[in-house]
């Protein structure tokens, strides 16, 4: 009795460690993501830890759009060339924002696109640029 009990507690341990490991997996990995600003029920967020010099023109990051009436988490991988004040999206992903389960994902890069200097865009690549102080701009 005691070997059975031993062996179902293994198992029990095991199989809690692999759904862990996999409802983790759907999550974008390793993100700290700091909230930015907020409209209605959508949230801006930058995800600090992703922010990468690419050039003096260009800054890499992972931005993400939460729209809590739709339980939708929009991630969105972007390039900025902060001179020209454009963006491009690299990738994005779709997921369910309580489970972060993904339900979509596209890794086609998109063109460059113009951002107003009073968008949300433009908040969130002031953050990213200039940790939000709007001064510095």
């Amino acid at each position: 009795m005691q070997k059975n009990f031993s062996r179902m507690l293994q198992i029990v341990v095991l199989t809690m460690a692999i759904l862990f490991s996999v409802n983790n997996s759907s999550i974008c990995f390793a993100e700290n993501f700091q909230f930015v600003d907020a409209e209605d029920t959508t949230g801006y967020y930058v995800d600090i830890d992703s922010v990468k010099i690419e050039n003096p023109e260009f800054v890499a990051a992972k931005i993400a759009v939460v729209k809590a009436n739709l339980n939708k988490m929009y991630v969105y991988n972007v390039r900025i060339n902060h001179k020209e004040q454009t963006y491009q999206i690299v990738s994005s992903q779709i997921l369910e924002y309580d489970t972060r389960s993904i339900l979509e994902s596209n890794n086609r890069s998109r063109p460059f696109r113009p951002y107003a200097a009073k968008s949300e865009m433009a908040e969130l690549i002031n953050f990213i640029l200039y940790g939000g102080d709007l001064s510095t701009n």
